[in-house]
């Protein structure tokens, strides 16, 4: 497909505009000035003839007089045989009259109630329409009466009409051109602000994401664009600055124990196994939670079924030896039916993981860890001290580590628990009022799920 620039769709538009209501102008033009009915034409134009006379009637002193305009006056002055008007009182006195020729004969002899007659030329018969108006002015009644030929009145009228039409298309065709050269201008500086804010965007990259575009001179139907467009900027900012703070801290977090192995290698033999298996164990956990906390920041990576939270025993199942090892037990609490979602099973799985991994090395031994799993709502509750007040802002952050955790955490489980829970539009926090630690993972369900 064509593409086309915003300002030729708008210049379009207002060609379209202007062509079309210049036609209508046109047609309504034509109705006006070029009737269909040839009778129609007469008689409209002999009555407005009665009107221009009714208007020019004057009487001064019991004097009765027309003041006609000149092009009228000369008019009946020049074509006695075409036109001609009288203005006689009720007793049929003559008052006032075109000038003397075979028209105003015709007339003064005429019956009342006639409406056609023929006079002749010298080469041919003329074919005259007549009417009259009675008019009371001053308390006394008037009759006027006008002919005109049929002759006449067309070829005023096409003559008229050609003219008129003329100035019409001249005077259209002015306008039109004006219009478009205005439209031209106010079109470019309409689209100026849109430029610069196109300009100001292709400017922005990885080192300038703080800027914004200006929404001052747009056009209010793109400023909720521009502010869309802004509130995404402001977006990837976060992202990659989280991303940056991401890169440092896991740099941070690696950096001593390739340290201590390296100290290890160089002097060239193994004297602490048990702090080198634990170093390397560390590294490979924080490497597999950094992976997984790569793969659940990315929404393409989610494949979205019906998920059963029934799968929740499997987790259960899984940390069994981890339960063990700490002496806690954990307890699987099934609330209402059997509640099923829209979700990645594999997601849920590490999220769910990650929960009962954090309240088991949380809990004292000979407690227990409860899973509660209902529609609308997973909970993982222990029973150890809780969550400090002051920590609790950071629980989520990355690599944020309390004063009590254990030694092979590396503060990213609840971080990738909060990614999976924010790519599914789920809400996870902690419950400030419940004993020990329990955390809530709220899941919006359908109305039609109970």
């Amino acid at each position: 497909m064509r593409r086309t620039s915003l300002r030729q769709r708008l210049m379009l538009a207002a060609l379209v505009a202007s062509l079309s209501a210049l036609a209508v102008g046109a047609a309504l033009i034509a109705i006006r000035v070029w009737p269909h009915a040839r009778e129609k034409t007469l008689r409209e134009e002999l009555i407005g003839e009665l009107d221009d006379l009714e208007q020019s009637l004057r009487i001064a002193h019991g004097r009765v007089a027309l003041v006609l305009a000149q092009s009228d006056a000369d008019l009946y002055d020049a074509m006695p045989v075409d036109s001609a008007y009288t203005v006689t009182d009720v007793s049929g006195r003559e008052l006032a009259r075109s000038v003397q020729g075979p028209a105003l004969q015709a007339l003064r002899h005429m019956a009342a109630d006639t409406r056609e007659l023929t006079v002749r030329s010298q080469t041919r018969a003329v074919h005259l329409q007549v009417a009259q108006r009675e008019v009371i002015r001053e308390g006394r009644r008037y009759v006027i009466r006008a002919a005109r030929s049929d002759r006449l009145v067309l070829t005023l009228k096409e003559y008229t009409g050609k003219r008129y039409l003329r100035a019409v298309v001249f005077t259209a065709f002015l306008t039109l051109l004006l219009f478009l050269v205005v439209a031209f201008a106010m079109i470019n500086r309409m689209l100026r602000p849109l430029r610069r804010a196109s300009e100001s965007a292709a400017r922005i990259g990885p080192r300038n994401l703080s800027a914004r575009l200006q929404t001052d001179g747009l056009p209010t139907e793109l400023i909720p664009l521009i502010d869309a467009f802004n509130a995404a900027l402001a977006r990837l900012e976060n992202g990659y600055r989280v991303q940056q703070e991401f890169l440092a801290c896991a740099a941070h977090e690696l950096k001593t124990p390739l340290a201590l192995l390296q100290a290890e290698i160089e002097l060239g033999g193994v004297s602490n196994p048990e702090l080198l298996l634990r170093d390397t164990g560390l590294m490979a956990r924080q490497v597999h939670q950094l992976l997984q906390l790569a793969e659940v920041s990315e929404g393409h990576n989610y494949t979205l079924a019906p998920l059963s939270l029934h799968a929740a025993a499997d987790v259960a199942e899984y940390l069994t030896r981890l339960a063990d090892q700490r002496a806690v037990y954990i307890a699987l609490r099934q609330q209402g039916p059997d509640p099923t979602l829209q979700a990645d099973a594999g997601a849920v799985f590490v999220l769910l993981k990650n929960l009962l991994e954090n309240a088991l090395h949380h809990a004292p031994p000979a407690t227990v860890v409860t899973l509660s799993v209902g529609a609308g709502e997973i909970s993982v509750q222990d029973q150890g001290d809780g969550v400090r007040p002051q920590d609790r802002p950071h629980l989520f952050q990355r690599f944020w580590r309390g004063a009590d955790a254990h030694a092979g955490g590396a503060g990213l489980g609840l971080a990738i628990c909060k990614e999976i829970c924010e790519a599914h539009g789920w809400c996870i926090a902690l419950d400030p009022d419940a004993s020990g630690a329990r955390f809530v993972v709220r899941i919006p369900m359908p109305e039609s799920v109970t």
